[in-house]
């Protein structure tokens, strides 16, 4: 009997100690916001706009951050197939307030883009590099005239995993390009 009652005792304090400890790690692992929501420290926030850089043409754009978004979509007009060495090239403008930057880049890809309330749409993907705050990536970017639009270019899901969350409730979170600093 007192052996039962000790093997039970012991047995619970193990698994008090096992789960402190895991509880241990896990808050190492996360930090807690003002709300008590756990949130990754190797992940940044961000707002549901801010201002990113494009390369090229190396022009700093305010942008629409979209989760809902697979991938990221930039305002180009003039959209010129050609090629070059025997590849797929595109040629095309992006603006920035008035100012105009022509830009050349391989085709990386077309896809076909289901438009809610429209018509779907064939659009070129071209690899550019995306860069919101300390974060580079060179990802596919979709182009499309966006001019119609507020915001020049649409940030997607390619771009934000691994390094980001969005609050929606926030705007221009990021230090770097901040207030269309730092070009």
């Amino acid at each position: 009997m007192e052996y039962t009652k000790y093997f039970l005792t012991t047995t619970f304090l193990l698994s008090l100690l096992a789960t402190i400890n895991l509880f241990a790690e896990e808050s190492k692992m996360q930090k807690t916001n003002k709300k008590n929501i756990h949130i990754a420290e190797s992940k940044m926030i961000m707002g549901a706009t801010e201002y990113i850089k494009i390369e090229p043409p190396g022009v700093t754009l305010n942008a629409r951050i979209d989760t809902g978004a697979k991938t990221t979509s930039l305002d180009a007009r003039d959209i010129t197939p050609f090629e070059r060495d025997g590849k797929k090239w595109v040629k095309f403008s992006v603006y920035d307030a008035d100012k105009e930057y022509q830009v050349e880049r391989p085709v990386f890809d077309t896809v076909l883009i289901k438009r809610h309330g429209g018509e779907s749409q064939r659009r070129y993907m071209v690899k550019m590099r995306v860069t919101a705050d300390e974060v580079s990536q060179l990802i596919p970017v979709s182009l499309t005239d966006r001019s119609a639009y507020e915001f020049p270019i649409l940030i997607g899901r390619n771009f934000l995993k691994d390094y980001f969350i969005v609050d929606v409730s926030q705007k221009n979170l990021l230090k770097k390009f901040k207030n269309n600093e730092n070009k």
